[in-house]
């Protein structure tokens, strides 16, 4: 087989920062040889690079003029596997076209690699910059190559959670993105009817419509979060080591099992309910307000003093209270009241307090979206909220998020989005579809799916456990440290014996 031709460029980061070409060359391979090896032997003939990091961390890359269309070769795959052959070219536009949707999910069969093409031997691992929900910043550094969905299984666990398939990255919305939400045109109102628009004289934004954005923002809709795509890699999203992204928890499983012996979590969800509680995504009475807000002193300033907390401390009553309360009469007095009964309660179980009382409310856990629903016996479409949660489907009135109708996940049959319907379909539970008008179908279709996928994986997982295995039930640890045991290995038919061997690792017994 005839030696395949290719030119090599070594790219390394210098101390400023900035990506320089350290050496470029042209090498000849066996179009067998994998990608691994490939840049094992690029390191040995290149003596000017042996000074670089760890092979582990590098790679090679086929770079392209838009960043997002360069690609990192598969280090499994031999460099023939990427080659452009005769029979490629014979193919027609047609045959092209189903073979790209056959492998649309093998992004690697889509590389075309010809001789004297120009491979990067590049760095791997880039800086990754994550926002939590208490607004702290973490790095941490991440394998370039790798879809997001690889990603998020090591950022969870750098940060310390261990339910990562319940995790997002959503980048941070730009100013004007939320400038264009806010409607400041009265002349697009249109007498203030509800039905969706486009801005004038551009056909290919999203249709908008002031009222509906309006209603939004003040009802807190997870309608646009900008999430990233699980599928794709940061590179091919445009995320480059300067963008921050947001740590968000997408889909609300397991919230109800944290409890003080997680902390990290325990304060990601404390956080969460805090800014959804003060913003109104969930509306609460004055008492559970108050409630709310004497747990919060307690765990942001310790028990109470009579010299010390008292009317006029809280300078900012809106970092502890609900808008809608903050002129109720006497309200900090009876905040500070309250924090009296509190003496002795630590940080961390007040924050669990918090936390427990805010599951308790009737709209925690839901995602909102807004949609447009006809009324029975009239063309007109209103404004409603629909909401999805980890087992069920509801539909809630629009100015008092009051529940008006539960659908079970296990009803829902089947479900569509269409660019401006989403449809659900219950089966044999309810006479006719249930379809609604937003724009925000594909988002609610990939949150059911979610919460779907998940508990479909926690059932074979629990099946892998055992009939008894439930994972809504304490569960006890018993820590069983190495030793001795009977080891069975798989062994063919004719051999029916035990192996004894040594077990290599401490392991976590979870006994219900």
């Amino acid at each position: 087989m005839s030696q395949l031709t290719l030119r090599f460029s070594v790219v390394e980061k210098n101390e400023r920062g900035q990506e320089v070409e350290l050496v470029r060359k042209a090498l000849q391979f066996n179009p067998q040889t994998t990608v691994v090896d490939a840049g094992t032997a690029l390191r040995e003939k290149l003596t000017e690079i042996k000074s670089l990091g760890p092979p582990a961390q590098y790679g090679l890359f086929l770079a392209d003029e838009d960043p997002k269309k360069g690609v990192w070769l598969d280090p499994g795959r031999s460099l023939e596997h990427y080659l452009l052959r005769d029979n490629d070219k014979k193919r027609d536009s047609e045959e092209e076209e189903e073979e790209e949707e056959e492998d649309k999910e093998e992004k690697t069969e889509n590389i075309v690699l010809k001789p004297f093409d120009t491979l990067e031997y590049r760095r791997k691992m880039r800086l990754l910059k994550v926002r939590l929900q208490d607004k702290s910043l973490r790095s941490i550094m991440v394998d370039d190559s790798q879809i997001v969905a690889n990603l998020m299984v090591l950022i969870c666990m750098k940060i310390g959670i261990t339910n990562h398939e319940e995790y997002s990255l959503a980048r941070e919305r730009k100013d004007e993105d939320q400038e264009n939400q806010t409607p400041n045109n009265k002349s697009r109102t249109l007498g203030g009817t509800l039905t969706l628009r486009r801005k004038k004289g551009d056909d290919n934004e999203p249709m908008v419509d002031p009222k509906m954005a309006t209603m939004r923002r003040n009802l807190h809709t997870e309608d646009g979060i900008p999430w990233v795509d699980h599928s794709k890699t940061l590179r091919e999203q445009g995320i480059d080591e300067t963008e921050i992204l947001l740590l968000k928890q997408k889909y609300l499983y397991s919230y109800a099992n944290v409890d003080a012996r997680d902390p990290v979590q325990l304060n990601l969800l404390y956080e969460k309910a805090k800014e959804q509680i003060l913003d109104g995504t969930h509306p609460v009475e004055i008492e559970k307000a108050i409630t709310f807000a004497a747990y919060q002193v307690q765990i942001q300033f310790g028990d109470h003093k009579e010299d010390k907390h008292r009317p006029g401390m809280l300078a900012d009553l809106k970092e502890f209270l609900p808008l809608s309360f903050m002129k109720t009469k006497n309200v900090e007095k009876r905040i500070f009241g309250e924090h009296k009964t509190l003496v002795g309660v630590s940080e961390i179980d007040a924050k669990y307090k918090y936390v427990k009382l805010a599951r308790s409310l009737d709209t925690f856990g839901v995602h909102f979206f807004l949609v447009k629903e006809k009324q029975k016996g009239r063309a007109k479409l209103v404004p409603r909220l629909l909401g999805v949660t980890k087992d069920c489907v509801l539909r809630l009135d629009e100015k008092t998020k009051a529940i008006l109708k539960t659908w079970p996940l296990t009803t829902v049959r089947r479900w569509a989005a269409a660019p401006n319907v989403f449809t659900l379909d219950f089966g044999d539970y309810q006479d006719q579809y249930y379809s609604v008008q937003t724009t925000e179908g594909e988002q609610i279709s990939a949150l059911i799916a979610g919460y779907i996928d998940i508990i479909l994986k926690r059932r074979q997982r629990k099946e892998r456990f055992g009939e008894d295995g439930n994972e809504e039930e304490v569960l006890e640890e018993s820590y069983i440290s190495p030793g001795r045991a009977i080891e069975i290995h798989g062994l063919p038919s004719s051999t029916r014996t035990a192996k004894p061997d040594s077990l290599a690792k401490p392991v976590v017994i979870r006994n219900p």
